[in-house]
């Protein structure tokens, strides 16, 4: 499977986005995978190559590349501080940019196929997916928001407040052990998901804390739950950019 690593100029410096794609010339739907919060590594790649796998052009942007923070980044009490400032660094704008510079490494490659794109992301990039979604509007086809948090909060600008632009049809595989993403708060989220005819999925993973989807993470990994996760991201982007 052709991998490949590019460096992108940004307005806050370069940005190493990697993509991946199956064998031959496509083009291939393109999806974007965002990041969670552990920072870009080996396991994100794998992820990646798996939706390749699938059919798919993917593009995942390191969206550390401001503080240069390196994945996988310990979870321990100290780095954990690390890891929570790392995240309120990759602001919605921020990371808007950054997507933007990253489908400009696709939209360059004539494997890459032109017309809507599909989205995913893990942790914050399960946040940061329902807020891109509602900026790029219907260029984003579908989109999937794995173990996110912080979905529905008190602030002006959280995300289940903005949702009128949003034409993707989304999935949310959502951890039922996670003190963000709680039933009130997700019930919440339907009623505005359904507020704006949202076509969307959202189902809460048994036993499943949040972080289930990545195998390195003893403890915190949920093999039912990622398989079972990852067939909807399947059946979803079949559906949508197939």
């Amino acid at each position: 499977m052709p991998d490949r690593t590019t460096a992108v100029q940004t307005g806050d410096g370069p940005m190493e986005v990697f993509t991946t794609r199956p064998e031959g010339e496509g083009p291939f739907p393109v999806v974007v995978q965002l990041m969670d919060g552990l920072g870009m590594r080996d396991e994100l790649r794998d992820h990646a190559r798996r939706t390749a796998s699938w059919g798919y052009y993917v593009v995942a942007p390191d969206l550390y590349h401001r503080s240069g923070l390196k994945g996988p980044l310990a979870t321990d009490r100290d780095g954990m501080t690390v890891v929570m400032a790392a995240i309120r660094d990759v602001t919605d704008d921020r990371a808007t940019h950054d997507v933007e510079a990253a489908l400009a490494v696709a939209d360059a490659d004539p494997a890459a196929r032109k017309g809507p794109i599909g989205m995913y992301g893990f942790c914050m990039g399960g946040r940061l997916t329902v807020v891109q979604c509602q900026r790029f509007g219907d260029r984003i086809a579908a989109g999937a928001s794995l173990h996110p948090g912080n979905l529905v909060t008190d602030r002006p600008d959280s995300p289940h407040r903005h949702l009128d632009r949003v034409r993707a049809a989304l999935y949310f595989g959502i951890a039922d052990r996670d003190a963000t993403a709680t039933p009130a708060q997700m019930e919440e989220l339907e009623r505005a998901l359904t507020a704006h005819g949202i076509i969307y999925q959202l189902e809460f993973h048994p036993d499943a804390p949040h972080g289930y989807m990545m195998p390195s993470r003893a403890g915190v990994y949920n093999a039912a739950a990622a398989e079972n996760a990852r067939s909807r991201l399947k059946v979803l982007f079949a559906r949508r950019l197939m």
